[in-house]
């Protein structure tokens, strides 16, 4: 039995007992190639009821229908959890990419942090031994430019 789904005859053939519904419904979902993509797209998306594609294949023969199925699974399983897997790993190499930059970046400032300490204890260190003695220490305390660099790195004086 030769079945035409194009629109333009009557369906054919010894299993096809059509109604002026089911005829519409054949036209509108699978008239042509075009409409036959876009309503397998919106089963697949969510945009129509399988059921409702569906049951104009019902009418031409069952084996229509298996065929909507099977499209179906294998865009659901298939390539729409591969696009998924895809999405995701993309954002998880992205989260990483940004924890790699977080970790730069406490680095980068722990070394201005050390440097500035380093900056304010070279200048209470007035004698110039290397080294700050408990007095140059209470003196640079006073002042409150050095109180005030104190601050700024978050160290209370």
């Amino acid at each position: 039995t030769v079945y035409r789904l194009d629109g333009q005859d009557e369906l054919a053939g010894p299993e096809a007992t059509t109604t002026a519904l089911s005829r519409e419904a054949m036209q509108r979902f699978w008239s042509s190639l075009p409409r036959s993509m876009f309503t397998l797209f919106k089963a697949i998306t969510g945009g129509i009821s399988w059921e409702e594609v569906a049951q104009p294949l019902t009418d031409v023969h069952w084996s229509w229908v298996f065929v909507l199925i099977v499209y179906i699974c294998w865009a659901q399983m298939a390539v729409l959890n591969v696009l998924t897997g895809a999405f995701c790993q993309n954002a998880i190499e992205s989260a990483a990419h940004d924890q790699d930059l977080q970790i730069q970046a406490i680095l980068l400032d722990k070394q201005n942090y050390l440097r500035e300490v380093n900056g304010i204890f070279s200048k209470m260190d007035t004698d110039q031994s290397g080294t700050v003695t408990l007095q140059e220490f209470k003196q640079h305390l006073e002042d409150e430019t050095m109180s005030a660099h104190f601050e700024s790195l978050g160290l209370d004086p």
